[in-house]
């Protein structure tokens, strides 16, 4: 009898311990991810995930470390943080008008008898904002290219293989 006692303790520990964890996980839900806060905010206190990066402060950072990396010259310093200021300038607006997309689709009504239309509609604007910001991407990296050496350039490619593996060359 003193068996099937410590056998139903144990199994009633455990019951009691799964449905805590899956309470836990339950309460933190869609605001909890690797970097600690959603889209309702992160441990950096940046509202949208990757956004952060274009940050002025983050910007100027980024260029401080690609100068010292690369050995830019004062020139190249300046040419560089005009393409980065004049791509932030011209992918804010693509940015903002994709976000306010994935706004409009949450206010569709799925029952509505428009509603595949309406669908249709904003993919197709979606796939152009997409098709915009692939361009607006590959012509920074075009101006980037143009603006280093020779030797700048291979040293640039093999830090970015090294940080982020061959997928991003």
């Amino acid at each position: 009898m003193n068996t099937k006692l410590s056998k139903r303790s144990f199994l009633f520990g455990m019951t009691i311990a799964g449905l805590l964890s899956v309470a836990s996980i339950a309460q933190a839900g869609p605001h909890c991810n690797k970097f600690g806060g959603g889209k309702h905010g992160s441990k950096h206190g940046y509202k949208h995930g990757y956004h952060h990066r274009q940050n002025p402060e983050f910007m100027q950072k980024r260029l401080d470390r690609m100068s010292k990396s690369l050995g830019l010259s004062d020139a190249q310093k300046q040419q560089v943080q005009t393409i980065m200021e004049n791509h932030r300038n011209t992918i804010k607006p693509l940015r903002d008008e994709k976000r306010s997309l994935r706004g409009e689709i949450k206010k569709l009504d799925p029952n509505a008898s428009d509603f595949t239309a309406k669908l249709a509609d904003i993919a197709n604007r979606k796939a152009e904002l997409v098709r915009q910001l692939t361009m607006a991407r590959g012509n920074k990296r075009q101006q980037m290219a143009q603006v280093l050496t020779d030797e700048q350039r291979a040293k640039r490619k093999a830090m970015r293989i090294k940080h982020h593996g061959a997928k991003r060359i």
